[in-house]
Order: C-alpha cells, then structure tokens, then sequence
C-alpha cells in the first residue's frame, strides 16, 4: 500500500485503514514516535535493517515519476 504526504497522524491514518482488510502480522518501521502510539499491541520492530528495502522502491518511484520528487533535490 502507499499513501503519499507528510508525515503526519492523518496520513498514517490513511496508509492504516488500507492495510486494514489484510492480516499484518509483523511490522517493521524506523522510529517514528507516531508508529508506536499506533501500533501498540502488535509485533512491532523498528530498525533502519528492514526498511531499506522500502526506501529504495521510494527512491526508484522519485527518480522515474517527476511528481514524486523531493523539492530540495530538484
């Protein structure tokens, strides 16, 4: 799933309630503060380890999609 805007409460929100139909049984994210008051109950491990996968998928959507671009960057 993806949801594109800041972070913040109400995107999490968003990216939440699309998962939300699926059984997720192990979440793994950076440390975020907002990850943990949401997650709270649930397998949850933070380390930059796993998520480097993800980012590099964000980085080849930034790279490929001009409107995803960062804009510091361009």
């Amino acid at each position: 799933a993806h949801v594109f805007g800041e972070r913040t409460m109400a995107t999490l929100g968003r990216l939440m309630s699309l998962l939300s139909p699926f059984d997720v049984v192990i979440w793994m994210t950076d440390g975020w503060p907002l990850y943990e008051s949401r997650l709270k109950g649930k397998l949850h491990v933070i380390s930059k380890r796993y998520t480097q996968r993800i980012e590099r998928h964000n980085l080849n959507l930034r790279q490929h999609l001009a409107r995803l671009g960062r804009k510091s960057l361009s």
